[in-house]
């Protein structure tokens, strides 16, 4: 009856408990799967090009080599493109870092040492996903959602005690926003350093004092 906006798609994803890819065709074909992967490029490559202003569908089919019938024939709406970018770059990281959690890490270093180097490659697609105005608050909703969906899931965390898994997926997705904020970000080592720090000394010494060398400490 309606074309829900990304947002509200991620939002019945989370209350009903379904997949990420609920409202993506999935059926396999591959030829289909070359004609998105082709669009979603393209449109990756028109917000390089559109910091603040959406892109039109005609700049992603020009991008594409495409016309805009066969752009809507897969994404009939930008909402459908959002989804459908967020969707490919989240698979892409979970799927890496799914046999960790399995094999029963801790959260902290499943974080530190398997998913801020996947985030560090990745540094070109998430820069655009939290600097761009039209789509950084789905991806930003969308992404603390996800956390604490997997973290509820495959950790043994107390799950009436929401305010804790509320703390820990604020400090992740704080931390990554300012790292991948950046278009120059910090080394990943220096990162992972910070991170490490922050989780074993008392706030004031989150931060290195003003006569010490960082990398030194």
């Amino acid at each position: 009856m309606s074309e829900p906006t990304a947002d509200m798609m991620f939002t019945i994803i989370e209350k009903y408990n379904l997949t990420i890819d609920y409202f993506f065709d999935s059926s396999s074909d591959d030829q289909r799967e070359k004609e998105i992967a082709i669009i979603l490029q393209a449109f990756k490559q028109s917000m390089v090009e559109s910091p603040s202003k959406r892109p039109s569908f005609a700049k992603i089919a020009q991008l594409a080599n495409k016309s805009q019938v066969e752009i809507e024939k897969h994404f009939s709406t930008f909402e459908d493109l959002i989804y459908g970018f967020i969707n490919c770059v989240d698979q892409d990281i979970v799927c890496r870092i799914e046999h960790k959690i399995v094999k029963g890490a801790s959260i902290e270093a499943i974080f530190i040492d398997d998913l801020a180097p996947i985030l560090y490659e990745k540094h070109f697609a998430l820069n655009l996903l939290y600097t761009r105005p039209y789509i950084s608050e789905v991806w930003k909703k969308f992404i603390t959602s996800r956390y604490k969906q997997i973290i509820l899931q495959n950790f043994d965390m107390d799950k009436s005690d929401s305010l804790t898994v509320e703390y820990i997926v604020s400090i992740f997705t704080v931390m990554v926003s300012v790292w991948m904020s950046s278009e120059n970000p910090e080394s990943l080592e220096r990162f992972q350093t910070r991170i490490k720090r922050m989780s074993r000394d008392q706030i004031d010494q989150w931060f290195p004092a003003k006569t010490k060398n960082f990398d030194e400490e």
